[in-house]
């Protein structure tokens, strides 16, 4: 055998131990596999193999996920790396749009959020969007949410564009306003402050956000009454409810309401941060304000970070606004103004819309648990949350039968909140 041949044959011997070390390690691999994940991809292999039509690897594995997720509850969901980039950054209010959210399966709308172009143009909750426009004169009709929908799609980011609002009807065309908007990035801002002369919000300007008066108030506000909008448990949510507390302190208001109406909650640590001005009767420093059980009986304690309420609120009223809409994180407050005695169940208004009138009624707790190698996330209910005084309100939510005030209304959002002028009336 000469050497040229004797090389190769070594070169042959090594490319086929590799090739057994190989099939070694994946055989060895697989066994170390759970038995459904083996079942999994044997199913996987014989329908790619097999299957009269193509199924992608795609297509298999979205389906073997909501597959999955159909075990688990409504709020558990997996998110892709760019759903959850989204998430991120709408959490800390990072928005793209007009600034307009709208109820289900209609075209009415049930949020203008703050600092956006919709609210700076004047725009309503309550409202109908019936058409959109590229000019003031010619509009595609938006009856229906489909119709909505694909029209608003249909913008490209920082165009200008109309919209046609109605007060009265889905479908109107003739008792309008025509408001002008741009489709753009926007910081929200979770917190809206009112008196009967001055509404106050943090607004974005050229060096960022700045608590800055934007109007001029509700006239339907008597001279000791303040109004503070919590929209969700995000963002800057707790950097404008202190400055709506600081401005309440400036002005010498003896009444607070507090509304959180479609309030579907979001952050525990934003509701922990926001109950450092509410605990009416803590004692210490940081006080109790939540706590979690999870699976096998653990428990986590949630506590304020500061006792405020003195400071502040000390000869004040406080009361609330809320409905089945609210939910979560602003039930856990109401929870904790509840237990420190800052309101009684007769200070908290619910609306009520026929035979409903309670809160949402969530009382379960979501993780969420991100993938660094692929930046999706896994968002899942992890435990049951209890109120300081131990009760909690999961599927029963805050009810009439409590002792709540009912305020009789048509709606969640109702054009001019007529909800809002009968609480004014009982105070």
């Amino acid at each position: 055998m000469n050497a040229k041949t004797k090389k190769l044959l070594i070169a042959l011997g090594c490319v086929a131990a590799a090739v057994l070390l190989f099939f070694a390690g994946f055989f060895t691999y697989y066994l170390t596999l759970d038995e459904g994940l083996r079942s999994l991809l044997w199913f996987k292999n014989k329908v790619q193999d097999e299957y009269y039509e193509n199924i992608s690897d795609e297509d298999f594995w979205n389906a073997a996920i909501s597959g999955a997720e159909g075990l688990l509850d409504e709020y558990s969901t997996l998110y892709t790396a760019d759903e959850y980039d989204v998430i991120v950054s709408s959490s800390k209010g990072e928005k793209l749009g007009a600034g307009l959210s709208f109820f289900a399966d209609t075209n009415m709308i049930y949020k203008v959020a703050v600092n956006s172009p919709a609210f700076f143009a004047g725009m309503e909750e309550g409202t109908y969007i019936t058409g959109v426009g590229m000019s003031r004169e010619e509009f595609v009709s938006t009856f229906t949410p489909t119709e909505l929908s694909k029209a608003l799609d249909d913008i490209s980011s920082n165009q200008t564009f109309y919209l046609r609002a109605s007060a009265d009807a889905a479908d109107d065309t003739e008792n309008v306003k025509i408001y002008e908007v741009q489709k753009k990035a926007f910081t929200e801002s979770y917190a809206v402050y009112q008196t009967y002369n001055s509404s106050w919000a943090l607004v974005e300007g050229e060096n960022g956000m700045a608590w800055e008066k934007y109007g001029e108030g509700n006239a339907e506000l008597d001279q000791d009454t303040a109004y503070v909008r919590l929209v969700q448990f995000y963002g800057n949510a707790y950097d404008s409810f202190a400055h709506a507390c600081e401005q309440y302190k400036a002005d010498g208001k003896s009444k607070l309401i507090l509304d959180l109406r479609n309030n579907g909650g979001g952050s525990v640590d934003v509701m922990q941060s926001l109950s450092n001005f509410l605990l009416k009767d803590a004692k210490e420093k940081k006080n109790l304000v939540m706590t979690a059980q999870y699976r096998g009986g653990r428990e986590e304690k949630y506590y304020s970070r500061a006792n405020y309420y003195d400071e502040y609120f000390a000869d004040s009223k406080i009361y609330v606004m809320a409905n089945h809409n609210s939910a979560s994180a602003s039930e856990a407050l109401i929870g904790a103004m509840i237990s420190y005695g800052t309101i009684g169940y007769g200070d908290i208004f619910l609306s009520k819309i026929g035979n409903t009138c309670k809160t949402f009624g969530k009382g379960i707790m979501q993780t969420t648990f991100s993938n660094p190698l692929t930046g999706e996330a896994a968002k899942l209910t992890t435990a049951k949350i209890f109120w300081p005084n131990g009760h909690c309100i999961h599927g029963v939510g805050v009810t009439e039968a409590d002792g709540a005030t009912p305020i009789e209304t048509t709606g969640a959002t109702v054009y001019g909140d007529p909800e809002l002028s009968k609480v004014l009336a009982r105070i």
